[in-house]
């Protein structure tokens, strides 16, 4: 590619930032929390149809999936071709974004309202906007000037809107099931456009523990099931410390552990004059990059079980461990491969440099990896601000990440 033609590229995408950013703010208007994902599906569908896209739905109900799903109704993935359908024997590239947004919380904690999609300070404020509705914007906008332009690719971009990610990964099962794998993978998840090449994965746990409920003024005649829990919660989190300890990878060194751990629920009894009968925790393990997951189910597991060996209560009262939903598999992409280096190029042309780097979030991505799909992990917003109040991206990044998009794909041999 040549410097001119680069800069006619970013010329055209540039000109696209004022509709980019009235874009994202749209969508942060259709509320899509996980499980009533349709008005921004049907949203981006409608703007695939008038920028002369083909589309496909594909919806949940009927499929093997949906008995899974405590939501069904008329959840629908957004399956879109810029450039057209690929032809047998085609190279594909998926470009993958999740419609499901987290709930938006207390609404005191936000300055504007979380589906308001205000735009203010060069920012787009609203929940969704960096998780990740942005990176879809940036991509959406960055495949439709390729398609303008009618450049020649070397992949056929195949864009991958997808159902439930937040909660079970059903989504991308369903378009992985029905469309097959591609030949490599974008997932536009917030990294503040730095490349991730390296994801750990995740696991869902929730642990259970009975006791016997008593009076608050004879608790000796009771058993705490919370006391019970927090043994079992002490030995998860020592096995947890003991597999960072043992994890070492360069792509992580910047943050404590490249494998968190974290407890997000933990609930016990009834009354507050009571013993309490039933205490449960839920949170998440870490899996690291080609990982087992089984593997490391096992060893918790283990570590449950040696800690309450003892335990006069067990046989009559067993801790309970279940596993929430399928795994978020860990994974790795060579960076020497095609789709690094022309992400890299991208990134260099944009910024004059590229930054690669871990990723501790789990999501999509290791659906394609654990398929041996290339995949990269790339997109506009600050993580920290996903799944927060005051959620917000600014227009400048959302602009990078569009055209760094767009200056990769085209440079992809």
């Amino acid at each position: 590619m040549t410097a001119g033609e680069t800069h006619d590229l970013d010329d055209e995408i540039v000109a696209q930032g004022e509709a980019l950013a009235a874009f994202l703010a749209d969508s942060v208007r259709r509320p899509s929390v996980t499980g009533a994902e349709r008005a921004v599906a049907d949203f981006y569908a409608d703007w695939m149809r008038a920028h002369g896209w083909d589309v496909e739905l594909q919806l949940l109900a009927g499929t093997r999936f949906a008995a899974s799903e405590e939501h069904v109704d008329d959840r629908a993935n957004v399956i879109g071709y810029p450039l057209g359908r690929p032809r047998p024997g085609d190279r594909t590239i998926v470009l993958n974004g999740h419609l499901d947004v987290v709930p938006e919380g207390e609404l005191t904690g936000w300055t504007h309202p979380p589906f308001d999609g205000v735009r203010e300070g060069g920012r787009v404020h609203g929940r969704g906007t960096v998780d990740m509705k942005g990176g879809i914007a940036a991509a959406l906008v960055a495949l439709d000037v390729l398609r303008e332009r009618a450049e020649p690719l070397s992949h056929v971009p195949v864009v991958h809107l997808v159902i439930g990610e937040e909660r079970t990964g059903v989504g991308t099962r369903l378009a992985l099931t029905l469309t097959g794998p591609p030949t490599a993978a974008i997932v536009l998840e917030p990294t503040g456009n730095a490349l991730v090449t390296a994801c750990t994965g995740l696991q869902f746990f929730r642990v259970e523990a009975a006791g016997i409920a008593a009076h608050s003024s004879a608790p000796w005649l009771g058993v705490d099931a919370l006391a019970r829990l927090l043994v079992l919660r002490d030995a998860f989190i020592a096995t947890a410390a003991a597999r960072s300890a043992e994890f070492a990878h360069h792509r992580f060194a910047d943050v404590p552990t490249g494998i968190p751990f974290n407890i997000g629920l933990l609930e016990a009894g009834e009354y507050q004059a009571s013993v309490p009968e039933r205490a449960r925790m839920t949170g998440r393990i870490g899996l690291k990059p080609g990982e087992d997951p089984e593997a490391a189910r096992a060893a918790f597991a283990d570590a449950l079980a040696a800690v309450v060996r003892d335990d006069p209560h067990e046989r009559e009262r067993p801790h309970r461990l279940e596993w929430l939903g399928a795994p978020y598999p860990g994974w790795e992409t060579l960076e020497s491969g095609e789709l690094v280096r022309a992400f890299v190029q991208g990134l260099e042309l944009v910024d004059g440099d590229a930054e690669l780097r871990g990723f501790t979030a789990g999501n999509d991505a290791g659906q394609y990896a654990a398929l041996g799909v290339p995949t990269v992990v790339f997109g506009p917003g600050d993580t920290a601000l996903a799944h927060t109040a005051d959620e917000s991206v600014t227009e400048a990044e959302l602009l990078r990440a569009a055209r760094t998009i767009a200056n990769a794909l085209r440079v992809l041999p």
